[in-house]
């Protein structure tokens, strides 16, 4: 389970409760340092056809550190220290034209910093995260994504992806103990969902015993729950004890989307290594690069 993502997701569904008050220009982002969404879906998902394309607006406001109450932006001025980016790993048939926020104001209340994406409806299939970033000096770390799912048809036919590699550790004694690794072909019914491309969760199978494996849904979200990997049961504890996942590119290092989605969303490509993680605790503490992780049993 990817205990962390989720809890974040948690915690963002709970921000677009009510709009605060505008504060003053000269004291805005030290009253609302942080960055949420505005009447904006946090995830999209857009069906893959043979023609067209299809815009997503994207909005965010100002929130208080503790998340809650939230704001409009008092000036175009405050608007233009959002910057939008793509997270590196997105899907390539979702795009943003440049960084710069539209100042959207909204009914003489304040203003939302505004961007659109483009969905190549003719692309491939996949996740996207959109990123806005606050970039005043002194509140850099705020920030919020926005994730993109470009989903096929549900068509009934199997989706498949080979020459996927995926290893499993245990990591719940503070370093990353080897259990497993194979590589193979992955497929759209190792686990039901709305998902109609390969994921990251479907290549759990790959080192599961005999299907030896489970998985939940918490916030509307799937995750993997228990995994038997040789002959021995690694199960989920809420808060305690969970599954975390990266994924790796072909080149072995970290692809930065994979840090923001769940594995459900999460495209496979051939070539590619998903690393599954017991975890103690929120946070799998991901190397940067393939090569940080030994591969010999312990």
């Amino acid at each position: 389970m990817q205990i962390k993502k989720i809890k974040t997701f948690a915690v963002a569904s709970a921000l677009v409760l009510s709009m605060a008050g505008v504060a003053s220009a000269t004291d805005f982002f030290e009253t609302y340092p942080n960055l949420t969404a505005y009447n904006t879906n946090y995830t999209t998902t857009v069906t893959k056809s043979g023609s067209g394309r299809e815009d997503v607006e994207l909005r965010v406001q100002g929130a208080t550190s503790a998340w809650y109450p939230t704001s409009l932006f008092d000036s175009d001025t405050s608007v233009s220290n959002i910057k939008w980016s793509m997270v590196d790993g997105s899907n390539s048939a979702v795009s943003i034209d440049n960084a710069n926020s539209i100042a959207e104001s909204i009914a003489g209340k304040g203003y939302a910093a505004k961007k659109t994406a483009t969905v190549d409806k003719t692309g491939n299939a996949g996740i996207a995260v959109v990123e806005a970033k606050n970039t005043k000096s002194g509140y850099t770390n705020s920030y919020m994504d926005f994730t993109v799912v470009v989903n096929p048809d549900n068509d009934n036919k199997i989706q498949t992806v080979s020459g996927v590699n995926v290893r499993a550790y245990d990591k719940t004694k503070g370093s990353f103990k080897f259990l497993k690794s194979a590589s193979g072909l992955v497929n759209t019914d190792n686990i039901s969902s709305t998902i109609n491309y390969p994921s990251a969760m479907d290549a759990i199978k790959l080192v599961a015993d005999n299907n030896g494996y489970t998985y939940g849904v918490q916030y509307g979200t799937e995750f993997l729950e228990n995994v038997t990997i040789n002959n021995k049961s690694y199960n989920y504890s809420e808060n305690e004890l969970g599954w975390m996942y990266a994924v790796y590119n072909t080149s072995g290092n970290l692809v930065g989307v994979s840090e923001k989605v769940g594995a459900e969303t999460f495209d496979v490509k051939s070539g590619y290594t998903v690393v599954w993680a017991y975890v103690s605790g929120y946070d799998a503490g991901f190397p940067s690069t393939l090569s940080g992780f030994d591969t010999t049993s312990k």
